[in-house]
């Protein structure tokens, strides 16, 4: 019984339905955890939560700019 699983955690939505992961963090660490991310991290380690952030930004390749001559 250690995985009690949580359907409605607003801390878990919150964060699974941002894009910029990083700053999410400090969102959510000043609205529920009075501003202490360590606190946040040691949350979300414990709901078995994966930062893919960094995987996100090593899958896609920078597009080359486009030059128009006028």
């Amino acid at each position: 019984m250690n995985k009690i699983i949580h359907i409605n955690d607003p801390i878990l939505i919150e964060y699974n339905s941002s894009v910029d992961k990083e700053s999410a963090k400090k969102m959510i660490a000043f609205k529920y955890f009075s501003n202490d991310i360590c606190l946040l991290d040691k949350y979300l380690k414990d709901k078995d939560v994966i930062d893919n952030s960094s995987i996100a930004h090593i899958a896609f390749e920078p597009k080359s700019q486009l030059e128009f001559s006028f």
